[in-house]
């Protein structure tokens, strides 16, 4: 897939075969069509796991959300709803909704071939890093990513034009170190977990450090626990921006520092990947420590997301 959810075919059921045994009834769909969305609603679950966001029609391309579709259906489900996965599946809207509540991000600006005719018409100085506006998993993100001169900027430009067909992001370069930031949001009890890690990627042939799609694949990359007091500013900033953007139940959220340390928003991932070995989300569950926490398995992690789900039906049934 080219935007976020849980995975492969195979991370699904990972995640399926870590709940099925604690609850009176589990079953698995593979939707491929409405049809198999109206065997989900005939099935009158308590809850749906949402491991993706939309289905696609192949023939017009429509999309048709999984969360609108439930809601129209009156089927709860996990995570956030239709207003708060828009800002998942643009980063623009995101990085602006961000910007506009006081909270630092990139600068950026939208981009299509041929818009521009030099160098000293971009709306941002060189150099500048080019991905594309609603890829996940590092797609469309490689070594050729930090454009350096102008030919660069139009080559990359045009290439993920090609691919995705829409404008794409702009940002100016963060140098600084980066994080991903794994959210637990338990809003019955008033509480909620925080979960940083710093990702390194190995340095390319240009001397550059770029999470892209071929590191993720490689899983090359090295996570590591934060320290103070760079731990607390990227937790508050996490959840500064889990809160703007609506989120519910659980996320992921990208930071990096700016040439100062300071903590910027780089984009939010609200269906993150739950590969067990590979995934930001479940390794950053399984190395949080705290003082009476241990790091949670992703079983753990799967019963969590279930739980969380559950508590806002069993919440709605006690308010009706």
């Amino acid at each position: 897939m080219k935007e976020t959810g849980f995975g492969t075919i195979e991370t699904c059921k990972s995640f399926y075969d870590s709940i099925k045994t604690e609850y009176e009834k589990v079953t698995f769909h593979e939707v491929s069509s409405r049809s198999d969305l109206r065997d989900v609603v005939s099935s009158k679950p308590d809850l749906a796991v949402l491991c993706s966001k939309y289905l696609t029609d192949p023939d017009t391309n429509k999309k048709t959300w999984f969360s609108d579709y439930f809601t129209e259906h009156a089927v709860s489900f996990t995570g956030s709803d239709r207003h708060a996965l828009e800002f998942d599946s643009s980063k623009s809207k995101a990085k602006t909704i961000v910007k506009n509540n006081g909270i630092a991000t990139a600068d950026f600006f939208l981009s299509r071939p041929n818009q521009f005719e030099s160098e000293d018409k971009l709306p941002l100085p060189l150099p500048l890093f080019i991905k594309p506006m609603d890829a996940a998993n590092g797609n469309g993100i490689d070594e050729n990513s930090m454009v350096r001169d102008f030919g660069s900027y139009q080559k990359k430009v045009a290439e993920l034009f090609a691919i995705y067909r829409e404008n794409v992001l702009v940002e100016e370069v963060l140098p600084g170190r980066e994080f991903t930031v794994a959210v637990f949001d338990d809003l019955q009890n008033g509480l909620r977990s925080i979960m940083p890690v710093e990702v390194i990627a190995p340095e390319n042939i240009k001397g550059d450090r770029i999470l892209g799609s071929a590191s993720k694949q490689k899983n090359d990359e090295q996570l590591r626990v934060v320290a103070e007091p760079t731990l607390s500013a990227v937790s508050e900033l996490a959840g500064k921006v889990f809160s703007v953007l609506g989120a519910i139940d659980f996320g992921r959220i990208d930071i990096k520092l700016d040439a100062l340390g300071n903590p910027n928003f780089l984009e939010a991932n609200l269906i993150p990947g739950m590969t067990p070995d590979s995934s930001y989300f479940p390794r950053a569950c399984s190395m949080h420590r705290g003082e009476k926490t241990t790091g949670m398995t992703h079983s753990e992690v799967a019963l969590k997301v279930v739980e969380l789900g559950l508590s806002r039906v069993n919440d709605l049934k006690q308010v009706s």
